[in-house]
């Protein structure tokens, strides 16, 4: 049974695909958005560097005609780059997802990444692993739970067959990964509030609104790919500017938080000082349990 790591580009999955680096059956996959900070793609560069993995970077490939599924093609680590190319392809098929239906993730990451392991390896043939944590009970199915001995929340669901979790084999909890990360030669070199996907549609407005302060030449080309006029609306249910929370768009966000500035809108989130593994991007994980 071969085993796929899924590679989200935080450090908790990088940390899980550590544990796995020397095994023989082990295969390391990441899925581009083309949307991720720089400091990620750098990120990525040096754990294959460092490690000496052979990592395998996948891009989806958009199907433009309605009802026709999309593929995926393999990239080398010098094509990793923030051009948001995947965005333009999907919003001009689909249109902009939302805040509460976050097909971005299905479209860019799970479907390619299922077509490549079936082609690759055989369907039923291998067993996804995903970095979610020993203290992230939240996003872990009931199985996984009782195995652990976790309380089981209301909302739990029942483990999907060929999925694996961080969890089950380490008990390391966020700070205690970060700290392993401070004793490395390299890091993920981006906070928390921005997270991988700098202007993830799981975030909070404030934190968007940090985001296009903290990195206002990304939310320019942000917002002509997802305000633009390429974005899908014909038979929308929604106005496509239903992408944030309250129905708002990234410009609209912006515009709302103007006149704070950047120190008010950072304090407003209360964030610890040490870096948040996790946020959006560990929450949209090719095959993970979101909250």
């Amino acid at each position: 049974m071969k085993k796929v790591i899924s590679f989200s580009g935080g450090r908790t999955s990088a940390y899980l695909l550590n544990l796995f680096k020397s095994d023989p059956n082990a295969h390391f996959v990441f899925m581009d958005t083309g949307a991720e900070h720089p400091a990620t793609y750098q990120f990525i560069k040096d754990i294959v560097r460092h490690w000496e993995i052979d990592l395998v970077c996948l891009r989806v490939v958009v199907n433009p005609v309605m009802n026709k599924g999309g593929s995926y093609k393999v990239i080398s680590l010098d094509e990793l780059r923030q051009d948001l190319e995947p965005w333009k392809a999907m919003v001009k098929k689909y249109g902009s997802p939302y805040y509460d239906l976050p097909f971005c993730t299905a479209r860019m990451k799970t479907e390619p990444f299922e077509k490549y392991c079936n082609e690759t390896f055989g369907k039923n043939n291998f067993e996804r692993w995903i970095g979610i944590r020993f203290d992230e009970p939240r996003r872990l199915p009931i199985e996984v739970l009782e195995k652990l001995n976790l309380p089981i929340h209301k909302d739990a669901t029942h483990q999907k067959s060929g999925f694996r979790y961080l969890a089950e084999i380490s008990e390391l909890e966020k700070d205690e990964i970060l700290d392993w990360w401070e004793a490395q030669p390299f890091d993920l070199a981006i906070t928390e509030h921005l997270g991988n996907c700098v202007f993830c549609i799981k975030k909070t407005l404030n934190k968007v609104a940090l985001a296009a302060k903290d990195e206002p030449e990304q939310f320019v080309k942000w917002v002509e790919v997802t305000e633009g006029p390429n974005v899908r609306a014909e038979g929308r249910k929604y106005n496509h500017k239903r992408m944030y929370r309250e129905r708002l768009h990234a410009s609209d966000v912006a515009e709302i938080y103007k006149d704070h500035s950047r120190d008010e809108l950072y304090h407003s989130l209360r964030s610890s000082k040490r870096y948040e593994s996790g946020s959006c991007s560990e929450s949209c994980e090719a095959f993970g349990v979101t909250q």
